[in-house]
């Protein structure tokens, strides 16, 4: 471990969130190119497909792979999308609906390209906060905005999908397993954008830290400080979405901890600064201006220059200890809650209710 006197800012840690599909166990491309008995024969086998993006978004919100390369981490989400579209591809050759009633098919279709779309201009991708973290400002929030947006309007072609897998059902005479409950993705994505903005903020703060400029210091800290407190308002909206409350809780939790920076270091930071230009100012009396300094008088001011940084770089170091640890715990709440909240498992069987 690093000494505290050569202390390093530690970036925040990268949080990589990639889509992990098993191929092998779908099996998805055999599956049409039929004609169907029934309603109930092909909406059933129909829900092979469904599966096999909605276990990727799962996929997606929960495999956390940590300092995997850049090149396999773009390998990864080519394979990805390349499949998908493969699978819109097969529909479209294979799948000739029920009786030619393909407006379920269609509906799947939008769905899934919608997912390349995410996939491959990563609106989706949250873990990007070194790189979103050297733009500036406008730029910073102009992406907030577009990944906000991108959010909203996949989760809404979801619910126009679940919309036509029961006006499908109506049409045919079967009930339907369509998703009538809130949208797990959707919620954890939006508990996802408050922790993934904090960290962009702080990670741009962490690297001003490094430098002199109090402006700019100042003002990051204090758009950090405003989108903490937009995320104080977002998770008392969203404190009543869902029973298990404990990725609401921990993204309250982290936001106080970002809040408190302010109060903690910066006063620190600004005094270190200070230190800094009164041991310049003495030191330039005596090679600049030939003015004679005594000893006491200059041992003062190293000793103040050296209490002031040792205490902010002391700090700022357990300051990082502490962030790191609260991040990590995020991530296993994040993961769990996913877990304990995810109600996918028997659809491949029971895609339609048997009555």
């Amino acid at each position: 471990m690093k000494s505290k006197n050569n202390f390093k800012f530690y970036s925040t840690k990268t949080l990589v969130i990639l889509t992990v599909i098993i191929l092998s166990v779908l099996n998805v491309e055999s599956s049409y190119s039929q004609n169907y008995r029934n309603a109930k024969a092909y909406i059933n086998d129909f829900g092979k497909n469904e599966l096999f993006v909605k276990e990727s978004l799962m996929e997606y919100s929960t495999s956390i792979i940590d300092a995997s390369p850049q090149e396999r981490i773009e390998h990864t989400m080519e394979r990805i999308y390349t499949k998908l579209e493969d699978i819109n591809s097969n529909l479209m050759k294979n799948d000739i609906g029920l009786f030619g009633d393909t407006d379920l098919r269609t509906a799947f279709l939008k769905l899934n390209s919608k997912t390349v779309t995410l996939l491959k201009n990563k609106a989706l991708k949250l873990n990007d906060y070194e790189i979103q973290s050297a733009l500036n400002y406008p730029e910073i929030f102009k992406n907030f905005s577009y990944k906000e947006l991108q959010i909203s309007n996949y989760y809404s072609e979801i619910l126009a999908y679940e919309n036509a897998k029961r006006e499908f059902g109506l049409k045919y005479n079967v009930l339907i397993r369509a998703y009538n409950k809130k949208n797990v993705f959707e919620y954890n994505a939006y508990e996802n954008l408050i922790f993934y903005k904090l960290n962009v903020l702080d990670d741009k703060l962490t690297d001003l830290l490094k430098g002199s400029d109090i402006s700019k210091v100042n003002e990051c800290i204090n758009y950090l400080v405003s989108k903490g407190q937009d995320g104080y308002l977002k998770t008392s909206l969203y404190k009543n979405d869902f029973t298990d409350t404990s990725l609401n809780d921990a993204n309250i939790e982290f936001i106080n901890f970002m809040l408190k920076q302010k109060q903690e270091i910066i006063p620190l930071y600004e005094d270190y600064l200070r230190a800094t230009a009164d041991l310049q100012k003495i030191k330039s009396k005596f090679v600049e201006n030939n003015e004679l300094v005594s000893v006491d008088e200059y041992n003062l001011e190293v000793k103040k220059f050296n209490k002031s940084k040792n205490t902010f770089f002391d700090t700022v170091y357990e300051n990082q200890i502490k962030k790191k640890d609260l991040i990590n715990r995020w991530y296993i709440t994040n993961s769990d809650f996913l877990k304990h909240n995810i109600e996918f498992e028997n659809l491949y069987e029971r895609f339609a209710n048997t009555n």
